[in-house]
Order: structure tokens, then sequence, then C-alpha cells
């Protein structure tokens, strides 16, 4: 049967499994990580399963030692990392632009004491988070 004799609910399947397919393959075609690989530090979700919380972080503080590395992995839309509060020792800058699910970023906190920090856009919603360096 030639493919223009086919219905067109089955020529859109194929495309959609030929979409699907080519996408599964793109992951595997370069020597890009994903934001979780090979990474030997603590990991923060930013609005997991569309929630605005950083978790760990909203609930409970991550407690870390000095010189952990912190990486804050963007799981939903519109979000941003912003210090409020440091030890006055510390130069964390965050990370105050607005990103968007895959983003990542990462800090390693050398400064004992207590962090502050929130997303800016969901600030009022309850989006805030703590850290305490040990």
């Amino acid at each position: 049967m030639r493919e223009h004799d086919l219905p067109r609910r089955t020529l859109l399947r194929r495309g959609a499994a030929a979409l699907a397919a080519t996408t599964a393959l793109a992951g595997c075609a370069g020597g890009e990580s994903t934001p979780t690989e090979n990474f030997d530090g603590e990991l923060v979700e930013v609005g997991p399963d569309g929630r605005n919380a950083f978790t760990p972080g909203t609930d409970d503080p991550l407690r870390i030692d000095a010189g952990t590395s912190v990486r804050w992995i963007w799981r939903s839309a519109n979000h941003n990392v912003v210090v409020r509060d440091q030890p006055a020792d510390a130069n964390w800058g965050g990370e105050p632009d607005i990103y968007h699910t895959g983003h990542s970023y990462e800090y390693t906190f050398e400064v004992p004491g207590e962090y502050h920090y929130v997303c800016e856009p969901h600030e009022g919603m309850g989006m805030v988070a703590d850290i305490v360096v040990e």
C-alpha cells in the first residue's frame, strides 16, 4: 500500500513515532550530561511537580558542610534564585535571571552560616528556602 492510500490517522501515528524516536536519539548523540550526572554534591529541585518550592530548602533547610557544591535544577518554568540573606563574609550571587525547565546552576558554599534565598516571581506564594552551612 502506498503512503497516499493510508488513512490520515495512520500517517499521523507514524509521524509521531518518528518524532519520538528522533528526540530519544538526539540525547545519545552528544557529550552533554544530564544535570544530575557526574555531580558529587547536593541537588535542589526548583519548582518540582509545578509546585512553588525548592526541594530541599523550602520545608526544611538544606544542611551541608563548608566546601559542598549545590546544584539547582529547574523542574518547571519561570523561576530564579535570589539571595536575600547570607553571612557577612560570603559572596553568593544566586541566579537572578528567570530560567525554565532543564536549566541548572551550581555554587560551592565555603563560608559557614545561614543563607536565605527566594524565587522572586513566587516569593509571595512561599517559594523561599534556607541553606545552613556548617
